[in-house]
């Protein structure tokens, strides 16, 4: 048997560990190519792989035939000499082509999104001063009450489908939103405002749509996109909104404009399946995937819409938003035009109340 001294194990040691890190490579492959040209085809091959809504996205596009084309007109922005800076930039007017309100890239000097923001502000304040003592906000993501010029009927803006752990009053999570329709359980109609909602939480939006919902519905399907090409998808799956049992099932009266956005949305779908919810307002953004995050190739990020969402007759709202059932597209000025037009339609479905439009 042959036995190694200390002097002799040390000197194998060395040589054995000198030898496993100098061939990592070889373990884990060699380090990416993050030339600029690289990093830019990289970034364009994940969105022709993995966005779930490409093909809607570019037949919204006039300047680009498709994104093969998109492509060929980038790639002639960068060379090996391009810096991180102008590199950046060409990567980001790349995505800009989408108008995706989920997409964005990130750097350590800054980010970028898709979307071109158009919409004009929204000014919660002319609202306030349209409900019993300003409107009730005690509670993080709501504003709630009843209206001065007709106390019957009721109202919730809904900020966001996020988080309630840092409640003003404190109380558990998803307690919230039973609260405040327990307070509004005496009005015969509610205006319910999504606008400027961007979204949040799934299952967020899951707990709270169901305080508005009459009964169970199927309301929308959707696929995660898993590779190239146009028929790459996961399996279909199909989501399914549950009334609570503290639901408000008097008339309710859903406005929307185009900063309805992603869970908003889905939240707009599932009401939409109820008989005593009528949608007006203006159309939504558009952009009902869920939003992933995603590491490139020279430690840049981006967002992507990875998720194909449909009704449950298969009808894609990518780019084009869900039209109310009565559109109302005149906006703010001194006043709230669309508030007046729903709570109009509040005092017509219950016939509480004085019109006054």
């Amino acid at each position: 048997m042959f036995f190694l001294g200390d002097k002799m194990k040390n000197i194998f040691l060395f040589f054995f560990f000198l030898a496993i890190f100098s061939s990592c490579e070889l373990f884990l492959g060699p380090n990416p190519d993050t030339s600029p040209e690289k990093v830019l085809k990289s970034l364009w091959n994940d969105f022709n792989n993995i966005h779930a809504y490409l093909d809607f996205r570019m037949s919204q596009n006039l300047e680009y035939a498709n994104w093969n084309d998109v492509y060929d007109k980038f790639s002639s922005r960068v060379d090996k000499n391009t810096s991180d800076d102008d590199l950046f930039s060409v990567c980001a007017n790349m995505l800009k082509v989408l108008n995706d309100s989920h997409v964005g890239i990130y750097s350590p000097k800054g980010q970028e999104g898709s979307y071109k923001e158009t919409s004009r502000g929204f000014d919660l304040s002319l609202i306030k001063k349209q409900l019993k003592g300003g409107g009730n906000d005690n509670y993080l993501n709501f504003v709630y009450g009843t209206f001065l010029s007709n106390p019957c009927i009721g109202y919730i803006f809904i900020e966001a489908f996020k988080d309630e752990e840092n409640l003003k009053e404190n109380i558990g999570w998803g307690m919230a939103i039973e609260k405040i329709v327990k307070d509004l359980s005496e009005t015969k109609a509610l205006v319910l405002d999504v606008r400027q909602n961007r979204g949040g939480d799934i299952s967020i939006f899951d707990s709270i749509v169901s305080y508005f919902t009459a009964e169970r519905k199927e309301y929308i399907k959707t696929c995660i996109k898993n590779g190239p090409g146009s028929n790459n998808y996961s399996s279909e799956r199909i989501h399914t909104v549950y009334p609570s049992k503290f639901a408000y099932t008097k008339n309710i009266v859903l406005l929307t404009n185009e900063n309805s956005i992603s869970a908003a949305e889905r939240f707009v779908l599932a009401l939409r399946t109820q008989n005593h919810v009528l949608h007006t307002g203006k159309a939504t953004r558009g952009a009902l995937s869920i939003r992933t995050t995603r590491s490139m190739i020279n430690g840049w990020y981006y967002t992507i819409s990875s998720e194909r969402v449909t009704d449950m007759q298969g009808k894609v709202y990518e780019g084009i938003g869900i039209v109310p059932d009565e559109e109302h597209i005149k906006e703010y000025g001194t006043h709230d035009e669309q508030l007046e037009y729903a709570l109009y339609k509040a005092h017509q479905l219950s016939g509480c109340g004085e019109s006054h439009l």
